[in-house]
């Protein structure tokens, strides 16, 4: 069963865990309970199939900031597309890299 997604225009910003790129800036454009697709402004780097993020969305009319952990399950172009993984799932997943 595929979750529902809702259109989005919020920004956000990027960091992959083990890679030295600094935070990127996105525009999250869409976002399901599961996972959400992302567009980078211009970058060095977009993030691959397989790499580990941290997502930090701010809500500007909640004045409050979200933080999240995804694993990128595609990517095209300066788009992306990651699925949410809990903290307990990160920590796995990087020690088996």
């Amino acid at each position: 069963m595929t979750a529902q997604r809702y259109e989005t225009k919020e920004i956000a910003h990027i960091e992959v865990y083990g890679r030295h790129h600094g935070k990127m800036v996105a525009k999250l454009r869409n976002l399901s309970a599961s996972g959400a697709f992302f567009e980078l402004h211009q970058c060095e780097y977009v993030p691959r199939r397989g790499d580990m993020v941290c997502v930090t969305v701010h809500l500007g009319s909640l004045k409050k900031s979200h933080v999240m952990h995804a694993q990128v399950v595609w990517n095209q172009g300066l788009g992306f597309g990651a699925q949410f993984v809990t903290r307990e799932d990160l920590l796995t997943k990087m020690l088996v890299k």
